[in-house]
């Protein structure tokens, strides 16, 4: 029997325990282009046979069988990118706690505390689309209304905050990418999950104290129930790019396989059709880089689900020996098409927005 080897095998390759074969060949695939040898010379031996080694054991079910859980193995477990390592966090500014009593919440308690409970029990997948639910929308000030709050109010809400901020720092997130020309990216889901937790807590108060206030017949505190609730309700309950998963991990797929032929007439196609008004604003860092329509259901399960194909779109790979200059085009052209396989979503006046994609992959059609 073959002895385990000396590391851990989903650090190496940078996926979740639950990974399937889909995603360990597309993570294989986009670290191998950079360590083979061909590409990082001698330097890349070593990693090449260790991204090897781990690809066969993830890929062998008897194999990997016998790894257990890697968090609770002997594996040395390194520091992810800019992040503290697994496991329980410290908070991210050194701050005295406020005093959180689990009876003081409420009529709402026994909801406050299940939500609570539920942040534990997140799949990867779960979390990783909690983190970047909110997309490009700026969230909602709720600190605005605190000169409304009466002081007990007000402690028990900040109280909570903290509550959440300890449980949320119990779990592990997945290193965030570095886009190129947006710099790296943050993760929200601290913030989604105190959204949500307040308005548990505050409802009553702000439907009562927004009661007939209303913009185009929209009452403000239904459309504030929504920014407060739909990031988080859109994240649980689905798998990481939601109802369109097949089609975006084909995507995928096929997107680290592209020659560098074809990627570069994905980037050019995107600068000659999207390139001189579809830019994005330097805002839209999670975004496909161009204005897209919203999906019907906004902001629901199709957003979420696009946001985040668009988030892993910028840890592709490009082909070795893509020109520098076309590398800005490239990342538009697969975050767009990534964007659009996970909302089914094309432009209702006719622009095509997956052209580039098409360009690349099919350019007889051109």
């Amino acid at each position: 029997m073959a002895e385990l080897p000396p590391f851990d095998p989903f650090q190496v390759l940078g996926v979740e325990p639950d990974a399937d074969e889909v995603v360990i060949q597309l993570a294989y695939r986009a670290r191998i282009r950079e360590a083979h040898p061909d590409v990082a010379g001698a330097a890349g031996l070593e990693t090449s046979k260790r991204l090897n080694v781990a690809r066969d054991w993830l890929l062998d079910p008897d194999r990997r069988a016998r790894l257990g859980h890697p968090r609770a193995s002997g594996w040395p477990q390194a520091a992810p990118e800019s992040s503290a390592p697994a496991g329980p966090r410290r908070p991210r500014h050194a701050r005295t706690r406020r005093v959180f009593d689990p009876q003081d919440l409420g009529p709402r308690t026994a909801e406050i505390h299940a939500f609570l409970a539920s942040i534990g029990s997140l799949s990867p997948d779960e979390r990783a689309r909690v983190n970047y639910s909110l997309g490009d929308a700026p969230p909602p000030d709720l600190e605005g209304y605190r000169i409304y709050l009466d002081p007990d109010l007000w402690s028990r809400s900040q109280a909570l905050r903290d509550e959440v901020e300890r449980v949320w720092e119990y779990g592990y997130d997945e290193p965030a990418p570095d886009v190129p020309g947006l710099g790296r990216l943050l993760p929200t889901g601290l913030l989604v999950a105190n959204l949500y937790a307040q308005w548990i807590l505050l409802e009553s108060f702000f439907r009562e104290e927004l009661s007939g206030l209303a913009v185009r017949g929209v009452r403000v505190a239904d459309t504030l129930a929504l920014r407060c609730t739909a990031p988080w309700i859109s994240s649980i309950g689905q798998r990481r790019y939601g109802p369109r998963q097949d089609e975006v991990m084909a995507f995928f797929m096929a997107a680290g396989e592209l020659s560098i032929d074809a990627a570069e007439r994905l980037a050019q196609s995107w600068r000659l059709h999207l390139g001189k008004d579809g830019r994005g604003r330097r805002s839209e860092s999670i975004g496909p880089g161009v204005w897209l329509p919203s999906p019907p259901d906004v902001p629901g399960v199709y957003l979420t689900s696009g946001y985040l194909a668009a988030v892993d779109a910028s840890r592709l790979a490009p082909p070795p020996g893509l020109h520098a200059s076309l590398l800005p085009a490239f990342y538009y052209g697969v975050r767009l098409t990534a964007y659009v396989s996970a909302t089914g979503l094309l432009d209702e006046r006719g622009r095509d927005y997956v052209r580039p994609w098409r360009d690349a992959v099919m350019p007889e059609t051109r």
